[in-house]
């Protein structure tokens, strides 16, 4: 009967030490990559503001999908913009016109 108690009390302090010890390594790791983001805030700020699409959103007249206004795949027709997600749309909608 000892025995099984001083086991399972020795379990429990290996548990605890081992928790200890893994929640102290991903803390570090977690303070590392915030020091690496710190030290580079521009570069951080430039990919932000680079992957925004910018201007107003407007419907793809063939999938239905919105896409940005700043998009390549552009037509004009009857004095109208249409916007596009892709060249496959933009020649489906040229056809179909």
């Amino acid at each position: 009967m000892f025995r099984a108690i001083l086991e399972l009390v020795i379990t429990i302090l290996v548990a605890l030490v081992a928790r200890a010890v893994l929640g102290s390594v991903v803390k570090g790791f977690g303070n590392a990559a915030a020091a690496a983001r710190q030290a580079h805030p521009q570069q951080q700020q430039q990919q932000q503001t680079e992957a925004k699409p910018t201007g107003e959103l407007h419907k793809d007249p063939v999938c239905g999908t919105y896409v940005a206004e700043s998009t390549a795949f552009q037509r004009r027709a009857s004095g109208k913009t249409f916007y596009y997600c892709s060249d496959a749309c933009r020649s489906k909608h040229a056809i179909a016109s």
